[in-house]
This record gives structure tokens, sequence and C-alpha cells, in this order.
């Protein structure tokens, strides 16, 4: 499996093209302002998307997602409790000051627990609110990679201070399900570079005590 990262836009979005075991099924998740660029890659690479896959509804995670779904056909998978902020996007818009496009609706509701298979790699969808009441994450059942969308960064974490937003439920989610994945797993966020679940458990200054954060 190869996580390919196209970042663009105003907010510095990284969207993720994965390319599955078979080395020609790919996933597209989040597709933001650098959409163009990934899709121009799918094109390169005569790769087939089979799903566009959300983490969650915030603007700069899904405002390409009209032309991803103009130009691939795949369906458009979203956890139903950020439906309403996908719905409302033209008032996240309004709020930054950007430009607003209509997406096309969510085809598949994501289920926490399950598990996605596409192309001979399989990923389990897992909860992790708190940024957006729907986030998730998804994580690789054979290798040690987690798409985390916008839940930790390196060295930071998601804010919480947007409509949905909760900081103890985002703590929870961290505690709960990014530190307790092994220490080799390799975190692909929604902005920033890749990190890893034992760097983040050891020097993140918002997880760690000695730096003022909530645990080690």
């Amino acid at each position: 499996m190869e996580v390919l990262t196209f970042t663009g836009g105003a907010f510095i979005q990284n969207t993720l093209l994965v390319v599955c075991a078979d080395g020609r099924t790919a996933l597209l998740i989040d597709p933001g302002a650098a959409t163009p660029d990934a899709l121009a890659k799918v094109r390169a690479r005569d790769l087939h998307i089979a799903a566009i896959l959300l983490t969650h509804a915030h603007l700069d995670h899904v405002e390409g997602v009209a032309q991803a779904k103009r130009e691939t056909g795949a369906p458009i998978h979203l956890h139903p409790l950020d439906r309403p902020l996908y719905d409302s996007l033209f008032i996240q818009a309004a709020t930054f000051g950007v430009p607003f496009q209509e997406q096309p609706p969510p085809d598949v509701d994501l289920v926490p627990g399950t598990n996605l298979v596409f192309g001979g790699s399989e990923f389990e969808v897992v909860f992790t609110p708190g940024h957006a009441p729907g986030h998730v994450m998804f994580v690789a059942a054979s290798e040690p990679v987690a798409i985390s969308g916008d839940v930790i960064f390196a060295g930071s974490i998601g804010r919480t201070d947007l409509p949905g937003g909760d900081h103890r439920v985002l703590m929870e989610s961290i505690r709960t399900r990014v530190l307790t994945l092994p220490s080799e797993t390799r975190l692909h966020p929604g902005h920033g570079p890749e990190t890893t679940v034992g760097h983040e458990r050891l020097t993140n200054p918002f997880l760690v005590p000695v730096y003022s954060g909530e645990w080690a």
C-alpha cells in the first residue's frame, strides 16, 4: 500500500491518495483544494478510484468532492453524524470568507467498527469524535498505517472551537483510539507532515504532562 499526499489551498490541507495492495485500485481521502493534483496522478498512473472517503465534513476536507465525484464516479463515504456539517458547507464558507461550491450528497454511511476492503487492502473505520461530531480514522488492518484526519498532528491536536467541537471528547478519542495503536503506526494527518503514534506519545506537548499536556 502506498499513501501519496497532495497539499494545497488556504487551509494547507492534505488530500490523500491511497494506492491499494493490488497497485491498480486507489482511494481518494478528504479531497480538498489539491484534488486536481491528486486526480492528475490518478490519470498518470491509470488508477481506479474505488471510493471517496471522508474523515469528516469540514470545508477544507471536502471542497474537492464535486470534482472527484464528477471525474471518477466513485461513491462518497461519510459518517452520518457529520452530515449536518456537510449540508451546511455554505455557512462554513461564509464564516471563513472563502468561495463556496455545492457538493454532491454522500452515497454511503460510514459505520465505526466495520472494515472496508478495496484492492486487497483493508481498513477499519474508527470513530474519533471531538474535532467534529462524526470524525473517523481509517486504520489499515495489515500495515502500521492510519489516516487520521484532524484528530492529531505532528506536535499538535485538532481544534475544537468550531461548531460540534468538544475538547474533552477529542482528548478521549486520542487517548483511547490513537495512543492505543502500535507505536510504529504511521499517522497521515489532514494537515502537516506524517508522524507516528510513538513519536506523538512521547513528544506531543498537548499529550505529555512534562510539557503541560494532559497525560503521557
